[in-house]
């Protein structure tokens, strides 16, 4: 891996999990100390990092705005409610699809020291990462690498994709309408497509600031996966995309007292999709 992909993903990782020591990011990426220090050193200078003792953690332009880090905190807090109910979802010895993004990050790093086989095929540079040392068979996709996510998308992922059958796929979405689940990348919906269909079952792990917001290119009808979001998402809405077809399991955020894991409302006869029997 070059530097500066390195350094993106080094990013990545601390835009997800808020810190990350020196020692932990010298093993996830099999480099030194030393290489680690100098990449930090990189990222503070470009002020997208803050150095603490023996770590870094993340740094926005806007960091003076109290508004806005209550706001990242709790988008966090959401992802990683959502990861803890996909969690649940998965079983020993399961073969699954961990597609590219920051609650699929979270997920795979919850996977971690809770079990002994599983079978990982996925597209995204920091899942594997994360998964390194885990003693999980990780199988990473090919295609071409969008910079930013250093997700792997395109006609030569979704060819490898159908040549696999996952138990689950775990993926994330930009938009989630009435109409189905989107991204606004056209390459990145055809690499989500080929995953929903090389699955048996299928769970979109979008927060609630991405509902309600469709996109620019569409992978799969809400039928087709179930949606998992957080405690914060308005109930009008819900309720709009389960009458469209939607199954919703909505996570508990441990700060808003809200139901765990409730779901609303109780589908109806026949509008289950993917893995709708599970979970309930």
């Amino acid at each position: 891996m070059k530097p500066a992909e390195r350094r993106r993903a080094i990013l990545d990782l601390l835009e997800t999990h808020g810190e990350k020591s020196v020692e932990e990011l010298a093993r996830i990426f099999g480099v030194s100390q030393v290489t680690i220090r100098n990449d930090l050193a990189d990222l503070e200078a470009r002020g997208l990092v803050q150095r603490t003792y023996g770590g870094a953690v993340p740094v926005r332009k806007v960091l003076f705005n109290p508004s806005f880090e209550e706001k990242k905190r709790h988008r966090l807090e959401a992802k990683r409610a959502i990861a803890l109910r996909a969690l649940e979802e998965v079983r020993e010895g399961d073969a699954l699809i961990l597609d590219a993004g920051s609650t699929t990050l979270i997920l795979a790093s919850l996977l971690k020291g809770r079990f002994r086989k599983l079978f990982v095929l996925t597209n995204s540079i920091p899942v594997a990462l994360e998964l390194q040392g885990s003693g999980l068979e990780v199988l990473v996709l090919g295609g071409q690498m969008r910079h930013h996510s250093l997700a792997l998308i395109g006609p030569a992922t979704v060819r490898e994709l159908s040549w696999y059958r996952a138990d689950k796929a775990f993926l994330g979405a930009t938009g989630v309408d009435s109409k189905g689940f989107s991204t606004p990348n056209p390459l990145e919906a055809e690499t989500k497509r080929a995953m929903v269909e090389a699955a048996g079952k299928a769970y979109i792990l979008a927060d609630s600031t991405k509902l309600n917001r469709p996109t620019l290119a569409r992978f799969a009808s809400l039928e087709e996966a179930v949606l998992v979001t957080d405690a914060e998402a308005d109930p009008q809405v819900l309720w709009a995309l389960e009458a469209a077809g939607a199954r919703v399991w909505v996570a508990d955020l441990p700060l808003t007292g809200a139901k765990k894991n409730r779901s609303v409302p109780a589908p109806r006869a026949g509008e289950g999709g993917k893995g709708h029997e599970e979970g309930d």
